[in-house]
């Protein structure tokens, strides 16, 4: 991303490590002397859990970066974090736009006594119920806090304390109430929020606290004519709290938080209504409900099937709840480090890059299309701020910027100019994502909805981009830079060009399928341009040079030539493909993004060398995530980067969905492809997969691989080839697919619309009927 300050953002990095390291010595021998050299390690805590879904360690992250967060889509907080961040609500202008902070009356710490010797407590986070839990098993109780951001009540933070008495060995010993000390950590007065100083209230006789606020600055004065206001209500929280023996009882604590002060007042005394155990199950029956509709399973190899439910966990954790106690506002997208994170330059600040389209989006579509469509919601909200963008830089349609936040505009901090001049491919990668939706969907009400016009003028945009050489007699694209930022201001970037062209397809195809409700002039014209755009692509050595006039040899910062094979799909030789892989794979930064080795994996799997996938495979997540709590960083071990990285985590799913299990979108089948298994697992199941309103689940196994059809909707029946015959599929039945594939998923035509051509650097004129 900020390819600018990636260096230094690197030695800060390290610099945050040297106070938390532990010393490692090695000794070395050389011509007969000792030396010794001294290297810093982070010492992480070591997960003790057996169970997949749930992470537990018996001290704390000794940084806390690496702790764990909470959140339901409205609200979001890292656990024990003096911040909470709302969606969609930042303060400051333009570049210096951020998350808001919040202060975290919600944050409440069980007093030391307690988490220190001669208690053993124990820190959990259960990713199937949605909660961070910590137990002390004391002489006379069990004290269990949990904290959680509540699935259904939607403003709240949550933070209950149960308090469970022990029974004493002897009948006639007295029992005495128990004390419990804790303390409320709200962290400074917020810097984006004006608060007003706290003022209390009696709500149904108990004191609560209300402050409300705007915050400071706008982002951009075109597209927001006013300050937000924020309105926050929290419980009164005392030093210590006394349980009777008797009986065991939770005690609840909780803030909430909306733009609307009468919403956030009322969410508060519902809640207050609510008997404490109640409140948990329902906010747990929110997150089963989400779990039931999809997931990854896998047997066998314990560390993936928990980074994998942790990524789930933290991917869920940002996106809306489903169901809500008080309608929803608008959702602002999903950022690289998720709602619990964004207030710093290295946590991206909230905003959302091409890392939603390209890295997040596809397996979140594949289990939860309902989440892709808010995905693709959140840019069509701001498609008018991105025709303005594209009119004053002298182009047409909509170019979204590279960085967008609460208006829309381009919010790229003033130290990065080039990325955000340069990354246009960015717009191009939202009509990508487009063309997955629709390839999973089919789905008309977002096309009358707004569908049909940003893919068609994301077309307009590129074809106003693209110049005739007539030298070559091809379509130049001059001033981008592709996802390598170590290179920017080139011209005929290849990843740009092939989903540049990708998108020019797209619009002509839509604009078959939208005719009868939506005009497009001469969508023949962008096919034309497509066709004729330069592919760089060296025949002698068989490969394709990352953009014009790149020399052998330069190194990369991350895969970017590489993503035509996949995501793409671009056709090409098999021995292109392998020449791509190597010699891209020979110049990459070795501490760039996890998301690099994912696509490398999958490109390996592609071309049947298991064992380097697997070596690969492994160096995508491995210096990444971080014990107990498998929380994500952008850069390998011993550096940091952004935390809780979204991106990465994407790019990992990407791995196991479309490299492991072979999954395959197009825009008129779904293909499994050499379905096997992951590095150690003797399990692997992908449940929940949504293709055209059906439900399938897809179990691979050491000696089967079976897909198991749950429902099929019946506007769109499936035909399914399983190696050897075509099979219509019903709900019950269980296909065996033999071989490697592909094993292709087929429907009826949708609309009389011939499919993209999807082929690029021709120089002569494109066929009629193409």
């Amino acid at each position: 991303m900020w390819n600018f300050l990636a260096r230094n953002k690197q030695v800060a990095a390290m610099l945050g490590l040297l106070g938390a390291a532990a010393l490692v010595v090695i000794f070395l021998a050389t011509r007969g002397r000792g030396h010794v050299i001294v290297e810093q390690f982070l010492v992480e805590t070591e997960d003790v859990s057996e169970d997949p879904y749930i992470f537990s360690a018996h001290s704390l992250p000794s940084d806390d970066r690496f702790m764990p967060s909470i959140g339901n889509g409205h609200l979001a907080t890292n656990v024990f974090s003096d911040t909470v961040y709302m969606n969609g609500l930042y303060n400051g202008r333009k570049g210096e736009s951020r998350r808001a902070r919040i202060p975290a009356w919600a944050n409440i710490r069980l007093n030391s006594t307690l988490t220190n010797h001669p208690y053993s407590p124990v820190y959990s986070l259960d990713t199937k119920h949605g909660v961070f839990q910590v137990t002390v098993d004391r002489d006379r109780s069990v004290v269990t806090q949990r904290i959680f951001a509540h699935r259904y009540y939607t403003r709240s933070i949550v933070n209950q304390i149960k308090v469970e008495p022990k029974t004493h060995a002897d009948p006639n010993f007295v029992h005495h109430e128990i004390w419990i000390a804790i303390k409320q950590m709200p962290g400074p007065e917020s810097k984006d929020i004006s608060f007003g100083s706290p003022t209390p209230e009696i709500i149904n006789e108990m004191l609560v606290w209300k402050a409300c606020g705007k915050t400071k600055e706008v982002e951009d004065p075109a597209f927001q004519g006013m300050l937000e206001d924020v309105c926050a209500y929290w419980s009164s929280v005392p030093d210590h709290l006394v349980v009777p023996h008797s009986r065991s009882k939770v005690i609840t604590f909780f803030m909430t938080v909306d733009k609307n002060e009468s919403v956030a007042r009322q969410e508060f005394i519902k809640i207050l209504q609510e008997d404490g155990e109640e409140l948990f199950e329902k906010h747990v029956e929110q997150w089963g409900r989400l779990y039931k509709q999809g997931g990854l399973e896998i047997e066998g190899n314990l560390q993936l099937a928990k980074i994998v439910n942790g990524i789930w966990y933290y991917f869920l954790s940002s996106l809306p709840s489903e169901e809500s106690h008080f309608p929803l506002d608008r959702f602002f997208g999903l950022s690289p480090t998720g709602l619990a994170r964004g207030g710093t330059f290295d946590d991206y600040e909230g905003h959302s890059f091409w890392d939603t389209e390209m890295w997040m989006f596809p397996p979140i579509l594949v289990l939860y299309p309902q989440y892709a469509r808010q995905l693709l919601q959140y840019r069509l909200d701001n498609a008018y701020v991105a025709a303005e963008l594209a009119r004053i830089t002298g182009s047409k349609g909509y170019r979204f910027p590279w960085e967008s936040a609460y208006t829309g505009s381009e919010v790229t901090q003033p130290c990065c100019p080039d990325v955000a001049e340069f990354e246009q491919h960015i717009t191009a990668c939202i009509a990508f994502a487009a063309r997955q939706y629709l390839s999973m969907t089919r789905d008309e009400d977002w096309l009358k909805h707004g569908g049909c016009s940003i893919v068609t003028n994301i077309a307009d945009f590129w074809a106003s981009r693209a110049v005739i050489n007539y030298s070559s007699g091809l379509y130049d694209i001059a001033n981008v830079m592709g996802p390598d930022e170590d290179h920017s201001n080139v011209t005929n970037s290849v990843f740009t060009n092939v989903v540049a062209g990708y998108s020019l397809y797209l619009a002509q195809y839509v604009a078959c399928q939208c005719k009868s409700y939506y005009m497009a002039k001469d969508p023949d014209h962008w096919a034309d341009i497509a066709w004729s755009l330069t592919l760089p692509y060296d025949e002698t050595l068989d490969y394709h040079p990352q953009f014009q006039g790149y020399r052998r040899g330069e190194g990369i910062k991350q895969a970017d030539a590489v993503l035509l094979g996949f995501p793409l799909q671009y056709p090409m030789n098999i021995s292109t493909r392998i020449n791509d892989l190597t010699y891209y794979e020979s110049v990459t930064r070795g501490n760039g993004p996890a998301m690099t080795w994912s696509m490398h994996t999958i490109g390996q799997l592609q071309i049947q060398d298991n064992l380097r996938a697997a070596t690969l495979f492994n160096k995508s997540y491995e210096g990444y995530v971080r014990e107990p709590f498998k929380v994500w960083t952008e850069l390998r071990r011993p550096k940091v980067g952004a935390v809780n990285f979204h991106t990465g985590m994407g790019g990992f799913l990407q791995t196991l969905m479309f490299g492991y299990a072979g999954i395959r979108i197009h825009l008129n089948r779904l293909e499994i492809t050499q379905p096997q298994l992951p590095p150690e697992a003797t399990k692997f199941r992908i449940k929940g997969i949504k293709y055209l309103g059906s439900n399938l689940t897809l179990d691979i196994r050491v000696l089967q691989t079976t897909l198991t059809v749950i429902s099929v909707d019946d506007d769109w029946p499936l035909l399914m080839y399983n190696g050897k015959y075509n099979v219509t599929l019903v709900p019950g039945m269980i296909v065996t697919l033999k071989g490697t594939g592909p094993f292709t998923i087929r429907t009826v035509p949708w609309k009389d619309c011939k499919l993209p051509v999807d082929t690029i650097g021709q120089n002569y004129l494109r066929p009629i009927g193409l």
